[in-house]
Order: C-alpha cells, then sequence, then structure tokens
C-alpha cells in the first residue's frame, strides 16, 4: 500500500495543507484586517509572478539537431505564442472557466450552509486555478512520479499561505479547491512516467514554460492589474506537444 502511495505524497501533502489551512482561514474570516490580508495577497501575487517569471526563464532546449535554422530562444518564443493563441481559443470556446464557475455553484449549492454561493464558487475557482496552474503543478506531478516530492512539497508551502489569506476572504469554498488539487495532481501523477517516457525533455520543458505564462496573468489578476480568464488558457499548456513537432518538421 505504501509503495503504491509513494508517488502521491506530494500530492497528498498538497491536499492536506490546502484544506487544512483553508479551514483554518475561513474561520478567521473576520479577524484578519482588510489591510493585512490585501497586503498578503499582494505579497502572495507577486511571489506568484516571480515563480511564473521564472518558470519562463527556463533555459530553452537545444534546437540545433531537429530545427537547426532556429536558435534555441526564438524556438521556444514560437512554441510559446502559438501555444497560448492556439490554447486559448480551445479554451474560450470551451469555456473552461463558466464549467469551473458552475462546478463551484454545484458544490455550493450542496454545502450552502458554508457561506454564500457566490463567494464560495469564487473561492473554489479562484483557488483551484491558482493551485493547479503552471510549472510547479506540472513538472511537481511529473516529479512525484519519478519519487522526488520536492517540487509539490515547495508548493504546499506557498498554497498554504495563500488559502490561508483567500479564504479568510472568500470563505469555505477555498478550502474545497483542495480536491481539485487532489484530482488535478492525482491525474499527472499517474501519468507521470508514461509522459517521461513518451513525451521527450524539451516538449515538457515547453509544457512547463506555457504555464509559467499562465501564472504571470494569475498573479496580474490577483494585484488588479489584468481581469483575464486564466482558466480558460489551462489547454495551452498541453499545445506544445504537438507544437514542437510541427515547428521540427517545418524547420
Amino acid at each position: 500500500m505504501l509503495k503504491f502511495l509513494s508517488p502521491y505524497i506530494g500530492t497528498l501533502v498538497n491536499f492536506a495543507v490546502v484544506l487544512i489551512m483553508g479551514i483554518i482561514g475561513s474561520f478567521i474570516k473576520k479577524g484578519i484586517p482588510k489591510r493585512f490580508s490585501e497586503a498578503i495577497m499582494s505579497a502572495m501575487a507577486i511571489c506568484v509572478i516571480y515563480i511564473g517569471v521564472d518558470g519562463v526563464l527556463e533555459a530553452a532546449p537545444d534546437t540545433s539537431v531537429n530545427a537547426p535554422l532556429l536558435s534555441p530562444g526564438l524556438f521556444k518564443i514560437l512554441v510559446m505564442i502559438l501555444s497560448m493563441a492556439i490554447g486559448t481559443v480551445i479554451g474560450e470556446l470551451i469555456d473552461f472557466e463558466k464549467w469551473m464557475d458552475k462546478l463551484g455553484e454545484l458544490a455550493a449549492s450542496k454545502l450552502g450552509r458554508f457561506g454564500g454561493k457566490d463567494s464560495f464558487a469564487e473561492g473554489f475557482v479562484s483557488c483551484s486555478i491558482l493551485f493547479c496552474v503552471g510549472a510547479m503543478t506540472v513538472n511537481g506531478a511529473i516529479a512525484s512520479a519519478t519519487g522526488d516530492h520536492q517540487l509539490l512539497l515547495t508548493k504546499s508551502v506557498i498554497d498554504g499561505v495563500s488559502v490561508l489569506v483567500m479564504s479568510s476572504t472568500l470563505g469555505i469554498g477555498c478550502a474545497f479547491s483542495a480536491f481539485f488539487v487532489l484530482i488535478y495532481q492525482g491525474i499527472l501523477t499517474l501519468f507521470g512516467t508514461a509522459l517521461v517516457d513518451v513525451l521527450s525533455a524539451s516538449t515538457l520543458t515547453y509544457m512547463s514554460v506555457t504555464g509559467s505564462l499562465i501564472v504571470i496573468l494569475l498573479g496580474t489578476n490577483v494585484l488588479g492589474i489584468t481581469k483575464v480568464k486564466t482558466a480558460n488558457m489551462i489547454p495551452a499548456m498541453f499545445i506544445p506537444i504537438g507544437i514542437e513537432a510541427l515547428l521540427n518538421w517545418i524547420f
């Protein structure tokens, strides 16, 4: 049993931290003065933006063999641009944000006694996106499949602080995003070994870099600088699988 759960340790810790800290935050909803919660959330937003920028600046894989006409940096930029454009269009057509809102509303209707539906849905959706989009999630889940839980354990600390503050404002819906974290990261970890075996290291890098762009927008959303439907950009993270192959064929 322990051997079976070993690849999921990082995800289980992340799930537990988000759930527990989210519940604690919802109970101290009036205990954190607004100016402090806003200041802490701004600080966390800056950290999120930093994580995103750091991921975007990840070294581009060498493309000299498959695409000798393009430098590694330019190849990475093309993959990001095409992935974000195509993935966002797909996300808008499917409207992931709307479906996540409905999922939050459904959960709120079942758990309405814990708070208003609107705040529950907002907290559930906001935290689900925050904790499940980006380089740390994808890389962490895949790394956990090989027994390396460092990324997800680091992510758990950031998620714990963020959900504590967010749940003090938006309520218990933030805590229930832990179940989305468990399912999403669990699925990524489940297929992690297969992904590592099937996808090249460069493809995984491009997936992480593209996800990091979404993380940056998520941070600017929290700061109030932008109002982007980041959930609708989630498909962009998986577009590099096809885009890299296409660019290699063209160049």
